[in-house]
């Protein structure tokens, strides 16, 4: 086949294999022999895949949701929050009351909050209309808890927005206790985080494994 820019032949261009006794500069004796040294490592590759969990394999409520109360902003928020949801409720084995608006609950599910809700996760899921029920709610719950009934773990979605005061007024409410509070964008009164996708970390602290909406909510639905 003839190179067009050149008018040489592919041919032209082949290495010739080097004399006999002759080095190649690289330090091995044929090119055989230098291309099997920079063979990629598969083991490598393999290795590095491994450690990217699958949806229902990641910790991020233990391992990444801390402090216990954490804005979740950029591009990949709403895929970790729903990450950290289904995370909740299908294989954290704390088994968590888990507390949101269903407003918050369309924003993770993309507006099919009603298939979410639909499944009643044996009483862990508390979804309110409002702002102010999820208020009254957790403030009831903290003085139940302090009066000596137990409870599990408390995970609270929101999004903060002009609430953000009442928001850290009602956290401020459960010092002491076990709640995490994870809020969609930035949070004025605490740390935030910017997680990615495992396909391209910045940290090895922020890696999560994302997933459709569709699939999140099939897990949802073989876990109830």
């Amino acid at each position: 086949m003839i190179n067009e820019a050149h008018g040489r032949s592919a041919v032209d261009h082949a290495p010739s294999a080097p004399a006999p006794g002759h080095r190649l500069r690289s330090g091995f004796d044929t090119p055989e022999a230098f291309a099997e040294h920079h063979r990629p490592d598969r083991s490598t590759s393999h290795a590095l895949r491994r450690t990217y969990p699958g949806p229902t394999d990641q910790r991020l409520l233990r391992d990444i949701a801390r402090p216990v109360h954490s804005g979740i902003a950029g591009a990949f928020a709403n895929d970790w929050l729903r990450a950290a949801f289904v995370e909740a409720l299908v294989s954290d084995e704390r088994l968590p009351d888990v507390i949101t608006t269903r407003h918050d609950l369309d924003l993770m599910f993309c507006g099919q909050s009603s298939q979410v809700i639909a499944h009643g996760f044996n009483e862990r899921l508390h979804v309110f209309e409002a702002l102010e029920e999820v208020v009254e709610h957790l403030e009831a719950k903290a003085d139940d808890i302090r009066s000596g009934q137990a409870a599990p773990t408390t995970v609270w979605f929101a999004t903060p927005g002009d609430d953000a005061d009442v928001i850290h007024q009602t956290i401020e409410y459960w010092a002491g206790l076990d709640l995490i509070a994870l809020f969609h964008g930035n949070w004025s009164h605490g740390p935030n985080r910017h997680p990615q996708p495992a396909h391209r970390p910045t940290l090895h602290a922020q890696l999560f494994t994302t997933q459709p909406v569709s699939e999140s909510i099939a897990l949802l639905q073989q876990s109830d």
